[in-house]
C-alpha cells in the first residue's frame, strides 16, 4: 500500500481552513515513485503471462509452449527502472519487448556491457557470462577521491585482536 502524499500549494495561495491536497498520482521526485513503478511494473508482467520466480518481486519468466512442443523461456531481472531479460528465443524476445513497448517506453540498449555499475564478459564458447565489480569499485573510488590509495590485502595487521573499550 503505497502512503498517501498530500501537498501545499506554492507561493501565497492558501487553502481554505480543513482542507488539503492529496497527490492522485505519483511524479518523479517522490520517495514512493519507486513502489509505485514496481507495482505497475509487476502487475503487468504477472497479466502478461510472468510468475516470480521466488516472490521477492525481481526475477520472472515467462515459459510458452512452442507448436513443435518444445518450451520457449525468458527471465527478466528488475532493479528499480532497469531490467535486463535473457532469452534464447529471438522471436519471443521480439514478441514481449513489442508488448512491453506498446505500455513503456523502453531503452534497448542491445548488447550488455554493464549491468548495476559491474562490467559484464560474455564468454560464448564457453556458454558463460560473467559479472565483475571492478569497474564499479574503482568508480566509488574515484567519486571519493580515494583512487590513488595504496592496496593491501588486508586492511589491518593479520595478528591484530580488538577489543571492546569502556569509557
Amino acid at each position: 500500500m503505497l502512503e498517501r502524499v498530500y501537498i501545499d500549494l506554492p507561493g501565497k495561495c492558501r487553502l481554505p481552513k480543513s482542507k488539503v491536497l492529496q497527490c492522485r498520482r505519483l511524479f518523479y521526485g517522490l520517495k514512493q515513485v519507486a513502489h509505485g513503478w514496481n507495482q505497475l511494473y509487476v502487475k503487468w508482467l504477472i497479466d502478461n503471462g510472468f510468475t516470480n520466480i521466488n516472490k521477492d518481486r525481481v526475477v520472472f519468466v515467462k515459459n510458452v509452449r512452442k507448436d513443435d512442443g518444445s518450451f520457449s523461456k525468458i527471465r527478466l531481472s528488475i532493479h528499480v527502472d532497469t531490467e535486463l531479460e535473457a532469452c534464447r528465443d529471438e522471436a519471443m524476445y521480439k514478441k514481449v519487448i513489442d508488448a512491453m513497448s506498446k505500455d513503456f517506453d523502453l531503452n534497448d540498449s542491445s548488447e550488455l556491457m554493464r549491468f548495476l555499475g559491474g562490467k559484464v564478459e560474455k564468454h560464448r564458447e564457453k556458454g558463460i557470462v560473467q559479472m565483475s565489480p571492478e569497474q564499479y569499485c574503482s568508480d566509488v573510488l574515484k567519486r571519493f577521491q580515494m583512487d590513488d590509495s595504496t592496496l593491501v590485502d588486508t586492511p589491518c595487521a593479520a595478528n591484530l585482536h580488538l577489543a571492546a573499550s569502556i569509557d
